[in-house]
């Protein structure tokens, strides 16, 4: 059975919705196609960048997330 208090599991709608409530934080990194490349911003508002790849966007958006911690530790993604 799913966890209800697990943001995984969180329609988009509701996740959105929380992330736009979170006053500046780093709760949440988008990486969207534009214009034949991705733009990776954050919902801090105060990071965005152009890239190539996905990936790429991907990578930076862990490293601005790593850089909001306070621990400014990277975390880890892999299984």
């Amino acid at each position: 059975m799913a966890d209800d208090n697990n943001a995984l599991h969180e329609k988009p709608l509701e996740f959105l919705a929380s992330i736009a409530n979170t006053g500046g934080s780093c709760d949440g990194q988008s990486i969207l196609p534009e214009n034949g490349h991705f733009r990776a911003s954050c919902s801090c508002g105060n990071w965005t960048v152009e890239v190539d790849d996905s990936e790429e966007g991907l990578r930076l958006a862990r490293l601005h997330t790593a850089a909001c911690r306070p621990d400014n530790k990277e975390i880890s993604w892999e299984t």
